[in-house]
C-alpha cells in the first residue's frame, strides 16, 4: 500500500518546528562546573594557598551576579574552635540576599583543626602573628606568636585574601567567651551581629593587649571592619542557623 505524499510547504514546517525544539532543549542550564539559573547564586571553589603541612587553604565564593557588599566569613583560625564551621555550612545552602558576595572559609588552620589544638603546625598561634602591634611573646605556650610578624603561611594567605577581596564585613569565628567583640570601629554593625545572633557585646582584651591579632590588622591596615564572634564551648543548631541569618541580614544591609 503507498502512503500518501505529505505536502511540500508542509513537511518544511514540521522539520523547522522539531529542529526549533532541539535547539530549545539543548540552550538550558548545563550541568557543568558554576552552571547556574538566573534564580541562584553561583558558588565557587577558590584556593587561597597551602598550610605549613601543604594541605589547601580553600573558599567558597558564592554570589549572584552583579553582587556588590563583599563578606567575608571565618569558621576558624584555631584548630579546636571548630563551632564556627558549621555556620560556613549553612551559608553555603539555600539562598541569600542578591545583594551580598559572600567569601566563605571553613579553616585557615587545617593542621591545628587535625590535630585538634589552638595551633598551626609550627605551634604558632595564627591570632598571634599578624603584623598589626606584633610582639615575640609567649614561645612554648598555645599562644605562641611565632618567630616574626606574618611568619606563617596561613597568616600570609589570609592577608593577600583580604588585600584582593577588600570586603566591607569579615566575621570570625572563635570559642568560647560568648560574645561579639566590641572595637572602636563599626560599633552600630557590631551591635547589630550582637542583637541578631543573640550575644551580648563584649571586650575582648586578651589579657592585656591583643598583639598581633587579626581582627585588629584589618581594623587598622584596610578599610574593611572585622568583627570576632565568640561561640561558648558547645553551640547548638539553632545558635548556626542564627548565626549564619545574621549574617545574611546584616551583610545586605551594609
Amino acid at each position: 500500500m503507498t502512503l500518501p505524499t505529505m505536502p511540500r510547504r508542509r513537511t518544511r514546517i514540521l522539520v523547522l518546528t522539531a529542529l526549533l525544539a532541539v535547539g530549545l532543549a539543548c540552550s538550558g542550564p548545563t550541568a557543568v562546573a558554576g552552571a547556574h539559573t538566573a534564580d541562584a547564586p553561583v558558588s565557587a571553589a577558590f584556593s587561597m594557598g597551602t598550610s605549613v603541612k601543604g594541605r589547601p587553604l580553600t573558599g567558597v565564593h558564592r554570589a549572584y551576579a552583579g553582587a556588590t557588599t563583599r563578606v567575608l566569613v571565618i569558621g576558624s583560625i584555631h584548630g579546636d574552635e571548630r563551632a564556627g564551621q558549621r555556620v560556613i555550612t549553612d551559608l553555603q545552602r539555600g539562598d541569600q540576599p542578591r545583594n551580598l558576595d559572600l567569601w566563605l572559609v571553613r579553616t585557615v588552620n587545617p593542621d591545628g583543626v587535625a590535630a585538634d589544638r589552638r595551633t598551626n603546625a609550627h605551634h604558632v598561634d595564627l591570632n598571634r602573628n599578624f603584623p598589626y602591634r606584633w610582639r615575640s611573646i609567649n614561645k612554648g605556650t598555645e599562644t605562641y606568636s611565632g618567630p616574626a610578624a606574618a611568619s606563617e603561611p596561613e597568616t600570609r594567605a589570609l592577608q593577600a585574601l583580604v588585600r584582593r577581596v577588600r570586603p566591607q564585613l569579615i566575621v570570625v569565628f572563635h570559642q568560647p567567651l560568648f560574645g561579639v567583640g566590641a572595637n572602636t570601629k563599626g560599633m552600630p554593625t557590631v551591635r547589630a551581629l550582637a542583637a541578631g545572633m543573640r550575644l551580648p557585646v563584649k571586650a575582648f582584651a586578651c589579657g592585656g593587649v591583643c598583639y598581633g591579632s587579626f581582627t585588629s590588622w584589618v581594623n587598622h591596615r584596610t578599610a574593611g571592619l572585622a568583627v570576632t564572634v565568640e561561640f561558648g564551648r558547645t553551640a547548638s543548631d539553632a545558635r548556626i542557623r542564627r548565626a549564619a541569618a545574621t549574617i545574611r541580614s546584616v551583610g545586605a544591609r551594609l
